[in-house]
Parts: C-alpha cells; sequence; structure tokens
C-alpha cells in the first residue's frame, strides 16, 4: 500500500483509512509505505505512532523535511515499495474488506494489465453514503475515455515497475498527477482494467469542489489536451478536457449543481 499524509488532511480520517487497508482486509498488505509530505500536527503524529506500534516492520515511513506535493511525495514512496504490485490509497478514504483480495487475484490472472482501478461510493465528510461511481471497465473503453480520467485515483493498483518505467509521477504538478500518469503509461503500450464494483469508499461533497481552483482547473485542461493528443483521440476529446475549467468559473453552489446534474452523461462510465 503507497500512501501520503500531508498537515492539510483530516487526521479523523487517516485511522479508518490506515484500518480499512491493514487489519480491515481480507487479504493483508505486505508492506504499507506511508509518505509524510511535510510535517504534520501533534494529533497526526500520534496516529501514525500507534500504526507503527500496531504494524511494525511492515509499516514504512518516510519523512519529507517539507512538502513537496502529492507527486512528489508518492515518488518518494514508490521508491521504497519492495514488492511487484502496489495499491494507491488516498488519507481521508476507505477500502472495502476484499480490495486487496480482488484486486491481487485480478492482476495475477491477468498479468497484461498494468494498472486496475474500480468503481467507488461516495462517502460524505458527514459519515453519509453518497451515490455510486459507475466506471467502464475493459482497456479499449478506457483508452477511449482516457480524456475525461476513467479512474478513481485512490482505487488503483498498479505494477510497480511499470510506474517507475515510464518515469513515476510529475512532481512538478501540484494536481492531477494521476491523470497526466495515465497518458505517459498508454504511450508506453500499458494495459489498463476497472473492476465494475465499488472498492472503496470516495469522500465528496460539495466543498471538494474548493480544491480545484480555476487556475488548477486550466492547467488540468492542458494535461488532457496534450495527453489526448498524443495518444491520438479525436479533436472533440481533446477540446472536452476544458469542461472542468468552465464549469471552475461558476459559483461554487452551481458548480456542485452542474456536476450532480451531468453526472448520468459522466464520460467516464
Amino acid at each position: 500500500m503507497l500512501i501520503a499524509v500531508h498537515s492539510s488532511d483530516s487526521v479523523e480520517f487517516l485511522d479508518p483509512a490506515i484500518s480499512s487497508m491493514t487489519f480491515g482486509q481480507t487479504r493483508q498488505p505486505d508492506q504499507v509505505v506511508l509518505v509524510k509530505d511535510g510535517p504534520l500536527s501533534a494529533k497526526g503524529e500520534s496516529v501514525l505512532s500507534d500504526w507503527q506500534a500496531r504494524l511494525g516492520n511492515k509499516l514504512e515511513v518516510v519523512s519529507l523535511r517539507e512538502s513537496i506535493g502529492l507527486g512528489g511525495a508518492l515518488n518518494a514512496g514508490l521508491e521504497r515499495c519492495a514488492y511487484p504490485l502496489v495499491a494507491r490509497m488516498d488519507a481521508d478514504d476507505v477500502s472495502f474488506p476484499d480490495r486487496l483480495e480482488r484486486q491481487g487475484a485480478f492482476m495475477e490472472e491477468n498479468p497484461e494489465i498494468g494498472v486496475l482501478g474500480s468503481a467507488a461510493r461516495e462517502l460524505g465528510f458527514d459519515g453519509n453514503a453518497g451515490p455510486l461511481r459507475v466506471v467502464a471497465e475493459e482497456h479499449e473503453a478506457l483508452m477511449d475515455r482516457l480524456w475525461a480520467c476513467p479512474f478513481i485515483h485512490p482505487s488503483v493498483m498498479f505494477r510497480r515497475d511499470l510506474i517507475r518505467g515510464v518515469g513515476g509521477y510529475d512532481a512538478s504538478l501540484r494536481r492531477r498527477q494521476d491523470y497526466e500518469l495515465w497518458f505517459r503509461v498508454a504511450q508506453a503500450g500499458g494495459r489498463f482494467a476497472n473492476i465494475g464494483e465499488p472498492l472503496i469508499w470516495y469522500r465528496f461533497n460539495r466543498d471538494t469542489h474548493k480544491k480545484q481552483s480555476t487556475l488548477a482547473a486550466w492547467r488540468q485542461g492542458v494535461i488532457g489536451f496534450r495527453g489526448s493528443r498524443k495518444v491520438g483521440l479525436p479533436v472533440w476529446k481533446q477540446v472536452a478536457c476544458f469542461a472542468p475549467f468552465f464549469r471552475s468559473l461558476l459559483p461554487l453552489w452551481a458548480q456542485h449543481r452542474v456536476y450532480r446534474l451531468s453526472s448520468s452523461f459522466d464520460p467516464r462510465r
């Protein structure tokens, strides 16, 4: 398991996130690599100390003196991953108990697949269950939807050597590092898949849109435009990558409403 933690992450969610991917799994992880992307609060450090005592040598903590962003933090952790399969996880999400068992079995049975994600069930910050995020499953369908980032990043399991081979995450990007990475994996001939059933609880509510500034949305569009062009997607899909940018120009309440209204037409599905 590979997870990065930043001081801005909600400490109250960190404990259940780690628990769900360790003792909560039907197939236990062989290694947990946790990267501290800069100093944490005293409470955050306390949570990590507790998990170090519980997991022992299975937990490897990589401490960065200052925050370098998610991409750089994940690269630092990836260098410490000792096993060929790496499961990503975010510090505020929760994995279903059979996630590692199902994804591990799928990757073992399908050695040609380099990146495997899953559907997800949204989980509000108040603890209430939200709608299901459905995803396309087959490689061809995922390539066709690559412009819309058809993976839920914290649901992904990938082959370590494939991701290292394409250069890992782009540490210069503050957001959408996974989006850019999938284009490079596709260019390198990597193959994709999703499990169509939810394997994680994905934290999301209307405040999530606050994380996406207009500038960040523009940069996301540029990533998608360039990546879509490189993998040969049609021009209209290259241009459609800027849809989140235009949505970001709306008031926050309108952004959330447009997101919900358009969810049934989500091209990632």
